[in-house]
């Protein structure tokens, strides 16, 4: 098995779809369409500065090939700058547009809990709206997903027009800024020494590393952070961006306003966003991460108009690790919810038929083909499985035209009519 990749058995698989499926159901109840792009994309588009720019970690991380035309192609490493060109190439798009993606994309960096070379992302993105009321809307949708999925969630707020403001303040040239930017992002992971060690190598000024990292240390709630950074940035529009979207969002949900948050990717240009579970002492990789990303559609263009887009991906891989570090809960190990045991070959016919019925009746219906008369081992598959239950068919059930149902958490079994029994297994 390549490095970075994982198999999944059918209860890890069960689980996957699950959050999968919470994840659609609360994207579609929002507005979100589902769309679909390739795994396959040009070299150009993600390197280009209006995709994840070529100095950035992430384009370095990127699996590169050619094709027979000696093209260079990239694996997908993430959704926003497929969705942009898709965007691009479909001007008839009535706007705004709302989508959400899910399927696998490829990075090939450092692994730890969380974080895999093959990965599956849950994407959300609009396109049309710039006012920061729709950037509210996105924080109440993650709100509502990690409350169905049981989570104890923060969610960090910050916004590249206050790191921009931050940086002309300490005097950074504009054409230094996103480098420097992509070194702030690092800050939570190799601390404040760390950054300005890696800013001195890129050859940024001390005395502007030490006057940043100075700007960026503040504290206080969100209300206090932002007037801190007024004081010293002056009244600057990212911080007027964040304070409405924070103040539009019920309760707060959690939102904690970090200055210090970049999210290394080129192409931000308002809100970013990264979720973590509150206790990350075992797990501290982002459950989803996204911002703001006014200028990558009109790029894709050659246009100066800005095309307001933003968007949220939700790491399948670190949920689902989190839901397994946390959450003790019984899974599902089989898709099974009726298993059907004949006392003999000759009643395999008849359970054919009935199991055809059961389907049709939308129950998920299994049958023990091998019909061996020994009830303890149809039984006992069952239980390995934790199937909820159980028909047992032998000479009796077929000529009194009833069938014995068995309810294989309590132990429970009565004689029912194939309509009897439908009603007792539904309702539970």
């Amino acid at each position: 098995m390549a490095r970075g990749t994982r198999d999944f058995g059918p209860e890890e698989k069960i689980e996957r779809d699950r959050i999968m499926q919470i994840l659609k159901n609360i994207f579609e109840s929002f507005g979100y369409n589902p769309i679909e792009t390739p795994v396959l994309e040009r070299y150009e588009l993600f390197s280009s500065k209006y995709g994840i720019g070529q100095e950035s970690d992430t384009m370095r991380e990127t699996f590169k090939l050619k094709d027979q035309g000696e093209r260079d192609l990239v694996l997908r490493t993430e959704f926003t700058v497929p969705f942009s060109r898709f965007v691009a190439m479909n001007p008839q798009l009535r706007k705004p547009f709302k989508r959400y993606q899910i399927g696998d994309v490829f990075r090939d960096g450092p692994i730890k809990l969380g974080r895999y070379r093959e990965f599956c992302q849950c994407d959300i993105d609009v396109v049309g709206l710039g006012d920061p009321a729709i950037d509210a809307e996105i924080l109440q949708l993650t709100a509502t997903v990690f409350q169905k999925l049981g989570l104890d969630i923060e969610i960090k707020i910050n916004n590249r027009k206050i790191l921009n403001g931050i940086l002309d303040f300490v005097g950074v040239p504009a054409d230094e800024q996103l480098a420097v930017i992509i070194s702030i992002d690092k800050l939570d992971k190799i601390g404040a020494d760390g950054v300005g060690k890696e800013l001195e190598q890129k050859g940024i000024d001390a005395a502007m590393v030490k006057s940043v990292l100075a700007t960026l240390v503040c504290s206080g709630g969100n209300a206090a952070l932002i007037e801190e950074l007024r004081e010293k940035i002056g009244n600057n529009e990212g911080l007027t961006e964040v304070e409405r979207t924070v103040g539009l969002v019920e309760d707060g949900q959690d939102i904690v306003f970090t200055p210090c948050l970049a999210r290394g990717l080129a192409y931000y240009t308002g809100n970013v966003f990264e979720i973590y579970l509150k206790n990350r002492t075992v797990l501290n990789s982002a459950l989803a991460a996204g911002g703001r990303y006014d200028n990558m559609i009109g790029g894709f263009l050659q246009s100066d108009k800005p095309f307001p887009a933003l968007g949220i991906s939700f790491g399948l891989e670190a949920i689902f690790d989190a839901l397994n570090l946390y959450q003790k809960s019984e899974r599902k190990k089989s898709v099974v919810d009726l298993y059907i045991i004949p006392l003999g070959s000759e009643y395999l016919a008849e359970c054919f038929i009935y199991a055809n019925k059961f389907r049709a009746a939308g129950i998920n219906t299994d049958i023990n083909c091998l019909a061996d008369k020994k009830l303890k081992r149809g039984m006992e598959y069952a239980n390995s499985y934790a199937i909820p239950w159980v028909i047992i068919m032998g000479a009796d059930e077929i000529k009194e035209k009833k069938l014995t149902l068995k309810n294989m958490k309590t132990g429970d079994q009565e004689e029912l009519t194939f309509a009897e029994a439908v009603k007792e297994i539904t309702k539970k």
